[in-house]
């Protein structure tokens, strides 16, 4: 018998377990990865060496977190309590954060050992980041406890999560969260509310999104813009369109504004873009001209003439250069024949850039017309 054979007869599982696992102690970050590969398949005969070297204070801190990796695996209440015990105790955020992910793996199984965390004011930060994780109705409790947290990231990560079961029961805690003082939390209420808008009156959701057009965190206003470009009617055109023609409006929330209406698709979103131009920074126009040039077939002849008139009221400087290229290119995507005399004569323009964007353009509606 070779002396492998006879290593192979003499070694029990748990003892090549213990060695593979010990194996998770030395060497460099790759061999550990590799080794931790191995663990995985050992199934339980790992899990009693796995569970000492979690809880060993002494062992060095990539063994421990290679460790919770492995257990992430069992769904077992003695591994749950061992991951939230180091969860609890431990003072290194990159190992509790290690911890939060094995408890996540898990799943379900483990909610409501992460729900008990939220007790404690320094471990809710990352609880709630676990049970975020975890989509499942059993969290949403929780969750709910911990919208009363006094830091703005905590509330915002359970409002997210929240949002994500689209529950109509959640919409008070969503409405409110449209009030909070804090701009990450109004921006996470608005994505919840976005989230049950299959439920709820068009006009409801239009009235509790205007006002956020002009919340004082941008960010916020063109996440309501977003929102409202979600909704195909004349009515969330609306707010759009007058948000467009005021005054002082910031040139980025322009551009979130000229998508939103873009995106709705309508006669009445297009007709109101087009009235704007006058009214537009550069950067919307050019926002503007890429939305005009996927309309829907019915409004495609309006853009066209849109596109068309624009094109030629832009006298050929240099300052007008991309927005002219921008046009030509946009006229070829929208494909309509009739424009190939006007595209071929600008094949001669002053701009060199202009002459290509029109041999690019001429060669999309020969493409579009086979």
């Amino acid at each position: 018998m070779s002396s492998f054979d006879q290593f192979a007869v003499s070694s029990s599982p748990s003892e090549a377990a213990r060695t593979t696992v010990a194996k998770l102690g030395a060497g460099d970050f790759h061999d550990r990865w590799e080794q931790s590969r191995q663990v995985a398949d050992l199934g339980d005969a790992a899990l009693d060496d796995l569970l000492a070297m979690l809880q060993d204070s002494e062992c060095d801190w990539e063994a421990r977190w290679f460790a919770a990796r492995a257990l992430g695996e069992f769904d077992r209440p003695e591994v749950i309590a061992a991951l939230v015990n180091t969860f609890a105790t431990t003072t290194d955020e990159d190992l509790r954060q290690a911890m939060a992910a094995a408890l996540t793996q898990i799943g379900p199984g483990a909610i409501a050992a992460l729900g008990e965390q939220l007790a404690q004011p320094e471990l809710r930060p990352a609880a709630v980041q676990a049970l975020a994780r975890i989509h499942h109705p059993a969290t949403i409790p929780w969750l709910k406890l911990a919208m009363a947290d006094a830091r703005s990231p905590v509330r915002a990560t359970a409002l997210d999560a929240l949002s994500a079961f689209a529950d109509l029961t959640l919409l008070p805690i969503v409405q409110q969260g449209l009030a909070d003082p804090a701009a990450a939390v109004r921006a996470a209420a608005i994505r919840g509310l976005l989230g049950l808008r299959l439920g709820l009156p068009a006009q409801q959701l239009i009235d509790a999104l205007t006002p956020l057009l002009g919340d004082a965190d941008e960010r916020v206003a063109q996440q309501a813009a977003y929102a409202l470009g979600r909704l195909s009617s004349a009515a969330a055109a609306a707010p759009l369109l007058q948000l467009l023609q005021a005054p002082g409006t910031p040139e980025a929330l322009q551009i979130f504004a000229v998508q939103a209406l873009s995106w709705q698709n309508t006669a009445t979103a297009l007709e109101g873009l087009i009235q704007a131009w006058d009214w537009l920074e550069l950067p919307a126009r050019l926002a503007l001209v890429q939305g005009l040039a996927a309309v829907a077939s019915d409004q495609r002849s309006r853009a066209t003439a849109a596109l068309a008139n624009w094109l030629q009221l832009l006298p050929p400087t240099a300052e007008n250069s991309t927005l002219r290229r921008h046009l030509v290119l946009a006229l070829g995507q929208v494909g309509d024949s009739v424009l190939e005399s006007e595209l071929r004569s600008l094949l001669h323009d002053p701009d060199p850039g202009v002459q290509l964007h029109a041999e690019a353009a001429l060669r999309q509606l020969q493409t579009q017309s086979v």
